[in-house]
């Protein structure tokens, strides 16, 4: 009775909300190679973000584990997930199984809700090389998900981020001697230049009716704020790291001091706007989703854009045989500072709601896909690294994948912390107040970068400070209460 009740509110929940209409409308797929000597043993469903990795990656490993356990698993797939499931946990009403979710950060309130399952058991279940999911989760995360000892959301993807690039577009250019080498700069003075040598051009990309332009980006602010906090944490990193730590007043000089001046104006140098507009971007693109920026670039309208690991598996649907050479490169250094990478903090992650009627069977599933062989299996249909130790000598991978694995070489960054502070939203480092927006229209000058930082720093300081402190106490005392925090 249960289990028709929890259909029938699936099947109501497909007429009323975006999120079911893509499993109504046979978004699923249950696998396509199953033994049929194999006992039926059930089914679980699984629902992934049909963005960035879509869910093909989970094919051959769905398959296998059915011919090895007799569990079903339908995976859906549906690019609004996010949309919808916030409320739905917040009711404990997912009618799901598993779910990844693009959600960064809304796994606390789901804690605090007592709506999503503690993983800590199934983390700590050894594998047959003695090793755990715990141990094989990236140094670098390896406490993020947690609340003292318990764990109850896995990352699955480790993204770097950086620039894409057209190698063809960036060879013709040099031909043509309109750009100083075909080599992707690693100088961000020489990044600069070389978006203004392209948009000063006049050049268009083979038979392109537009004008090519240096840059591109979409989703207003998202898209170069990666890029911005890559250079805040290239020119002085300490200070980096202290800014996700604070938890007395907040210090206004881990918002605004030499570091954060520096990667504003290194951006405001590559947008160069003037009369109100920038020179070296694909105009009116400010206000468009993330992807319309990346084919805007696919469409050879700029020489680059500004992505992560996740452009090309995003962007299948716009790729073909006859798609130039796009490549991914790190975001040059400022000044002679050390290159590093900015690594998603976190993205996608796996969870499952505590309403699940199947959670022996749905853990089963998790502590499969992060075997070994299945995260190489992963990492190769996605071709982007995952956020996991394994051994990576294997790997199959397209140049696409090689440059994304390359970006791996470099100082990895993580821009977040596990303090409640931040992860009650207190310390986010994307700063407030639409400032590539500002940068782009011209409205503030190069030397006034300060006032947008000011700007940040009074947003999130005073009473919005306060009430982040206040819910983080809060928390703290019920997650003590439940036997979460000693």
């Amino acid at each position: 009775m249960k289990n028709l009740f929890k259909k029938l509110a699936a099947t109501v929940a497909c007429v009323t909300t975006v999120f079911a209409l893509a499993a109504c409308n046979g978004n699923k797929d249950s696998g396509g190679s199953k033994n049929p000597n194999v006992q039926d043993n059930g089914t679980i469903t699984v629902m992934l973000l049909e963005k960035g990795l879509g869910k093909d990656f989970l094919n051959d490993i769905r398959d296998d584990f059915y011919n090895e356990t007799g569990i079903t698993v339908e995976v859906y797939g549906d690019p609004n997930i996010d949309e919808n499931i916030k409320n739905m946990m917040l009711t404990g009403d997912a009618p799901d199984d598993i779910y990844l979710t693009g959600l960064t950060y809304d796994w606390i309130n789901w804690v605090n809700s007592d709506n999503i399952e503690d993983l800590t058991d199934l983390c700590n279940e050894k594998y047959d090389d003695g090793k755990t999911v715990n141990d094989k989760i990236a140094p670098e995360i390896r406490n993020l998900g947690k609340i003292g000892d318990h764990r109850f959301i896995i990352q699955l993807s480790y993204c770097p981020t950086g620039i894409v690039y057209n190698q063809d577009m960036l060879n013709d250019l040099y031909d043509k001697k309109i750009v100083d080498s075909n080599v992707f700069p690693t100088d961000w003075n020489a990044l600069v230049k070389l978006a203004k040598d392209v948009s000063n051009a006049n050049y268009k990309y083979k038979n392109n009716s537009k004008k090519t332009y240096g840059i591109v980006w979409g989703t207003e602010e998202e898209d170069l704020m990666d890029t911005y906090k890559t250079l805040w944490a290239q020119s002085d990193y300490e200070k980096y790291s202290a800014y996700f730590n604070q938890s007395g007043d907040l210090d206004k000089s881990l918002f605004v001091n030499d570091a954060t001046r520096k990667a504003l104006q290194a951006l405001y140098d590559l947008i160069d706007p003037v009369d109100g507009k920038s020179t070296t971007s694909v105009p009116q693109m400010l206000t468009t989703k993330h992807t319309d920026g990346y084919e805007s670039f696919l469409r050879g309208e700029a020489l680059m854009c500004f992505a992560g690991s996740w452009f090309e598996s995003e962007e299948k649907a716009n790729i073909s045989d006859d798609t130039f050479n796009y490549r991914f490169a790190p975001v040059p250094a400022l000044d002679g500072n050390e290159i590093n990478v900015n690594i998603n903090y976190p993205t996608e992650y796996f969870f499952i709601p505590k309403n699940s009627e199947n959670t022996e069977k749905a853990k089963k599933f998790l502590k499969y896909i992060f075997k070994e062989e299945n995260l190489i299996r992963m990492h190769n249909a996605l071709q982007t690294p995952l956020a996991f130790e394994y051994n990576t000598s294997s790997l199959n991978l397209t140049d696409w994948g090689k440059d994304v694995q390359n970006m791996m070489s470099y100082k990895k960054t993580v821009s977040g912390s596990t303090s409640l502070n931040y992860l009650l939203g207190g310390l986010r480092p994307e700063i407030t107040g639409k400032v590539f927006d500002k940068m782009y229209k011209g409205t503030v000058t190069r030397d006034g970068v300060d006032s947008l930082l000011n700007t940040d720093f009074t947003n999130k300081s005073g009473d919005s400070w306060y009430n982040t402190k206040t819910t983080a106490a809060d928390y703290e005392s019920k997650f003590r209460e439940k036997g979460l925090i000693k």
